[in-house]
């Protein structure tokens, strides 16, 4: 039942976010972004109207690190969806413990970019921070195809990658 609340509050975000039109998927998100840098395969610069440069993370994914295999890889998968366009906000959480918003991110066109990144193989879903079946299924569907970083033998989760080098 939780799962089933928590999947229709999924759905009714992105579908208010989410338009064809990009003047209705900017108008009903937060606000909008220049996006000027990529951080990593889960975080990103973005420029506001008031020219303020803000570091975002990307809710719900957590992509390799730069250090970890198919971390530059992600990298560049995601800068190639968003790097120097304007993309919608919608935000999840004020701050995370590093002080980054975290966000849902939409292109233009509605794309959902965590979404995008599952799809791929690029990241993966953050299941300790959302438990959407949507995303699941999008990261089930990767690994069964051996997309991006699921074509890797063993491939280590970015939270497990984290806590042995610390």
């Amino acid at each position: 039942m939780k799962q089933l609340y928590q999947l229709v509050a999924l759905s009714l975000i992105f579908f208010s976010c989410a338009n064809k039109s990009p003047k209705n998927v900017y108008n009903r998100c937060d606000y909008t972004v220049w996006v000027t840098s990529i951080v990593d395969g889960d975080t990103f610069k973005g420029l506001t109207a008031d020219n303020d440069e803000i570091k975002f993370r990307i809710f719900a994914i957590d992509a390799p690190e730069k250090s970890q295999a198919f971390g530059n890889k992600s990298k560049q998968y995601l800068a190639g969806l968003i790097f120097q366009q304007r993309v919608g906000i919608k935000i999840q959480k004020k701050n995370d413990a590093w002080g980054r918003p975290v966000v849902w991110v939409y292109t233009a066109q509605g794309q959902d970019i965590g979404a995008e990144m599952l799809k791929a193989g690029m990241a993966w879903h953050f299941k300790k921070y959302d438990s959407s079946a949507e995303y699941a299924n999008l990261e089930t569907q990767a690994r069964r195809q051996k997309l991006g970083l699921w074509q890797d033998n063993n491939p280590i989760a970015p939270w497990d990658f984290r806590s042995k080098r610390r």
